[in-house]
């Protein structure tokens, strides 16, 4: 039996591992300015905010303002919450990592020349960074929520 791929079969294991690396590096892309602008001050999103989010900082940057918080609940739900929330306000969806279960998503915006990212991680390596970044105790099972906002100028 001959272990190589069939043309077809070679081009929907690229496809695949091309979406994987693809919301890989939104995710860490996301992660980076998010981290970055928790370094600086700032004034609020005026996103809106999913019911019971425990809001834990609050960074601005670059035209980009930051605010992270944590909740407890389902991340699908705050995903679909986000997408009808968002639309509703007038911002048209750019971009949709889709929603990763024990893992989160990535939602980006535009609304004129701003941009909206909206990330709901899951992973236990995110809630312990908010706990020692901002000295807070997150109850087992929460999820990090950060949602920034601007018009970059970077």
């Amino acid at each position: 039996m001959d272990a190589t791929c069939t043309g077809g079969e070679a081009m929907k294991e690229k496809g695949v591992s091309s979406i994987v690396v693809i919301a890989i590096v939104t995710v860490i892309a996301v992660v980076a300015i998010v981290a970055m602008l928790l370094l600086r001050g700032g004034g609020g999103t005026g996103l809106p905010v999913y019911s019971g989010a425990q809001k834990v900082g609050e960074q601005s940057q670059s035209g980009l303002t930051a605010e992270v918080f944590w909740f407890t609940g389902s991340g699908e739900d705050a995903y679909n919450w986000y997408k009808s929330q968002m639309s509703g306000q007038g911002w048209t969806l750019s971009s949709d990592s889709g929603y990763m279960m024990d893992q989160g998503c990535v939602l980006q915006y535009t609304k004129g020349n701003e941009i909206a990212v909206i990330l709901i991680d899951e992973s236990a390596s995110s809630i312990s960074a908010l706990e020692a970044e901002f000295g807070v105790d997150v109850p087992s099972g929460a999820k990090a929520l950060m949602l920034a906002r601007g018009t970059p100028s970077i």
